[in-house]
């Protein structure tokens, strides 16, 4: 039997609902709780769930309509029927938007209320099969995710992809043909595979290159972001234009020079510290290195002066920063520039775009 709670502030609407003859084998419902506000019932949900509640809208303490927001944000039952007189139909369909299943008229009537529940039934069972479905479903995620991704597989693909290794898009070309080999191409279990094991990568090259995540946005990374692939394939070209990206980043910013060194020193230092007003003696005084022996290396080997190398990571910065919400100015001052239009000048040189532009694109 499927639990109903009854929440109304008059005690005879709950007793005339409790008394039609439509629960219990007829409908496969039977009310276990009744409360008088929204309030009382929000206390008895969190203790104890119903799988459907039906409550009037216009309440003390807290109404119907915010009762609807608190169950639906907390995911205390998936199914809420709104009782509404004719005068408060405006808010019963503003609820239909918020979450609520359906709306019964006052004074509610037998038969009105047995084709709601069988509805009602059907809905919430549904729920229950898909629920369990997902569940499943993530069990076989999480097992074949053990299986596919080994962690030698998760090290050596963060490790290629840091090196900036060609070979890296064809590792992971070869594991996604076995993961797909594996689970016979279906889409759906590739998927949740992959949105998996990936993170575990990502993971990987945050633990060495802990300023990598200042320069891109993980959470618009194909892969991370999934909510449907067509066919296995897809899911494979997602894959490979996020390696691509991401390799993308560190050959813009690490210049080519995975292994360590005074260009590969100079870089992450920069690359983690750029939000603290940066400068070559700054960067000089914490590496304990000349700046003039600094200045002339990093040229030779990059062909790049070291305030070239520097505005691009600023420029880099900027992107992300912007992107999550801050004002030009507010970025150009994080990153040490006194002058916000000066830095929109090379924000402009650098990417070709305005701020504005950028902005609207985004």
């Amino acid at each position: 039997m499927l639990k109903v709670m009854l929440v109304d502030d008059m005690d005879v609407v709950r007793l005339e609902l409790k008394r039609m003859h439509v629960w219990g084998e007829k409908s496969g419902f039977i009310v276990v709780d009744e409360a008088k506000n929204g309030e009382e019932a929000l206390e008895k949900l969190q203790r104890n769930k119903a799988d459907l509640v039906i409550t009037d809208i216009k309440m003390p303490k807290i109404d119907g309509m915010e009762l609807l927001s608190k169950i639906v944000a907390q995911n205390l039952c998936p199914c809420v029927v709104l009782l509404s007189d004719f005068s408060e139909f405006s808010y019963a369909r503003q609820g239909l938007i918020l979450g609520a299943f359906d709306f019964l008229a006052k004074p509610a009537n037998a038969e009105e209320l047995e084709k709601l529940l069988e509805r009602a039934h059907e809905h919430i069972v549904s729920k229950q099969r898909e629920t369990e479905r997902v569940k499943k479903l993530e069990e076989v995620f999480k097992e074949k995710t053990e299986e596919f991704f080994h962690e030698a597989d998760i090290d050596e693909i963060a490790e290629l992809i840091q090196s900036r290794d060609s070979k890296a898009a064809e590792k992971i070309r070869h594991i996604m043909e076995r993961i797909g080999a594996g689970l016979d191409y279906d889409t759906m279990k590739v998927e949740g595979v992959m949105k998996k094991g990936v993170p575990q990568v990502i993971e990987a090259i945050l633990d060495t290159n802990g300023w990598f995540e200042k320069y891109i946005d993980l959470a618009e990374l194909g892969i991370v972001n999934i909510h449907r692939f067509d066919d296995f394939d897809e899911i494979l070209d997602f894959i490979i234009k996020d390696v691509g990206r991401i390799i993308a980043v560190f050959n813009t910013l690490q210049l080519g020079y995975p292994e360590k060194g005074i260009v590969w020193e100079v870089c992450n230092y920069v690359l983690r510290n750029i939000d603290n007003g940066l400068s070559l003696q700054t960067v000089s005084e914490n590496l304990y290195v000349n700046r003039t022996y600094i200045s002339e290396v990093f040229r030779q080997k990059t062909g790049l002066s070291f305030i070239e190398y520097l505005t691009r990571v600023k420029i880099e910065r900027g992107k992300q920063l912007m992107g999550k919400g801050l004002k030009s100015y507010e970025a150009a001052e994080t990153l040490g520039f006194k002058d916000a239009e000066y830095f929109g000048k090379l924000f402009k040189k650098h990417t070709g775009k305005s701020l504005s532009e950028f902005r609207h694109k985004k």
